[in-house]
């Protein structure tokens, strides 16, 4: 019992810093920031990532050592939509974090990083898409976690 309760706090405190971080990386996001926003939005990308990881991976436990069993998840279309928009968001993410890795090469040097007006718009079309997401998966969870579309 144990193991299963702190598989799920840490699955949702993974959730909770991947929240937190998109949202931070949503308002800091410039297209021309100066040195300490855009090293500030590179550490916020990071633990975004990091928040991925740990959302996915404790995600994973939990579908196989969660209290439901697989099969449970397996027959429901609520699960397959949230794990396929988790996905999605995941992928939508490595757009910007290429865009703010690169970034660091800058910072180094001690330059603040600049991006063109075109490529802004893609980087912050993918933060809000993501955000759009992380808005649906709560909705998706409790579906799931009710049977629907079992």
């Amino acid at each position: 019992m144990a193991g299963v309760l702190t598989l799920a706090w840490f699955h949702y405190l993974g959730i909770m810093f991947l929240a937190a971080a998109l949202v931070a990386e949503h308002l800091l996001f410039t297209p021309r920031p100066d040195r300490a926003i855009a090293r500030k939005l590179v550490t916020v990308d990071l633990i975004y990532g990091v928040s991925l990881l740990v959302v996915l991976v404790t995600g994973l436990a939990r579908l196989f050592h969660g209290g439901k069993g697989v099969l449970f998840y397996m027959q429901n279309g609520a699960y397959h939509a949230k794990f396929s928009l988790f996905v999605l968001m995941a992928v939508l993410w490595l757009y910007p974090a290429f865009k703010f890795f690169s970034w660091r090469r800058q910072l180094k040097a001690g330059q603040a990083p600049v991006m063109g007006d075109a490529e802004a718009k893609r980087v912050l079309m993918a933060i809000r898409i993501q955000l759009l997401i992380l808005v649906l998966l709560p909705l998706l969870a409790a579906m799931m976690a009710r049977g629907v579309w079992s």
